[in-house]
């Protein structure tokens, strides 16, 4: 049977239909971009709507028989329900199969083998994987209290420096213009915005171009030593030797992340940017 596997994030959604061989007949790797939904309290219309207009281009897909799906906010039976409910107005009579976003990531990172799994991109989450499924799994605390180096995470420390003047002028004039950051902007965007963490991790990315800036490389440095300590303390050591990392701010800042691992005796075995290969991958071996 054939098999369209989705990974939705929150803000953008990946999707590759495979024939009953394995053969990818479909996928929106080189767009149209689709919006993305988390099943935690987002608006499904945005991703119902490009799934809508990428089946009228592409109709083959309006056929598939089943769906692997992985998602943001999915990490709950209710949440898992609503991403499905969301889908099934679009493939009545699909088998669609819903699981975590950080579960795709293991098995896109992992396949079979065990390992710690992180996502580290807008957000920040972790767990245990071991034989195709997770054992252990960090709660999610989202931006305001938790995601420990994240993009939102360095964007929060980046305003907080150039707000209380702890970033260098030459680098906020690189960053911001002869100007500077707007702080009511700012402002607006974190307190009263639609997507406070995504504009915080935006800021992030306007960073790696600048990694070997003192400041740059040591504020990135210092959030990641961070993240590390957390995840020494939370998992077994026994268990943590090994890691592999999902998302944007992984794989772009993925030279300063190793080594804040290696300091808590972890090695980043892996930095994907995207898991949609290795999800490919996973599903196949369960195709023969």
């Amino acid at each position: 049977m054939s098999l369209l596997i989705a990974d939705i994030g929150a803000t953008s959604s990946r999707w590759t239909f495979l024939d009953d061989t394995g053969v990818v007949i479909a996928s929106n790797a080189g767009g149209p971009a689709i919006p993305g939904f988390n099943a935690a309290g987002a608006d499904p219309q945005p991703l119902v709507a490009g799934l809508r207009s990428w089946i009228g281009s592409v109709p083959v897909v309006g056929s598939a028989t089943r769906i692997a799906v992985y998602g943001a906010g999915c990490g709950t039976p209710e949440r898992k329900e609503r991403m499905r409910a969301t889908l099934a107005g679009t493939w009545s009579s699909a088998d669609i199969q819903v699981e975590s976003d950080l579960l795709g990531a293991a098995r896109a990172a992992y396949g079979r083998e065990s390992g710690l799994i992180m996502i580290l991109g807008t957000g920040m989450n972790a767990g245990l994987y071991d034989d195709g499924r997770l054992s252990i799994t960090m709660p999610s605390l989202g931006y305001i209290i938790g995601d420990e180096g994240s993009g939102a995470d360095i964007g929060k420390q980046l305003y907080r420096d150039v707000f209380q003047r702890r970033m260098p002028a030459d680098l906020e004039r690189v960053l911001f213009g002869h100007d500077g950051a707007d702080l009511q902007e700012v402002i607006a965007q974190v307190y009263r915005g639609e997507a406070p963490a995504r504009f915080l991790a935006a800021q992030a990315v306007k960073l790696v171009p600048h990694l070997e800036d003192p400041y740059v490389h040591g504020m990135i440095t210092t959030r990641f030593r961070k993240l590390c300590a957390l995840l020494a303390s939370f998992f077994p050591e026994d268990q943590r030797s090994r890691v592999a990392a999902v998302g944007s701010v992984a794989y772009g800042l993925r030279d300063l992340l190793g080594p804040c691992l290696a300091e808590q005796g972890m090695a980043l075995t892996a930095a994907l940017q995207d898991p949609m290969e290795g999800l490919v991958r996973y599903h196949r071996e369960g195709l023969r």
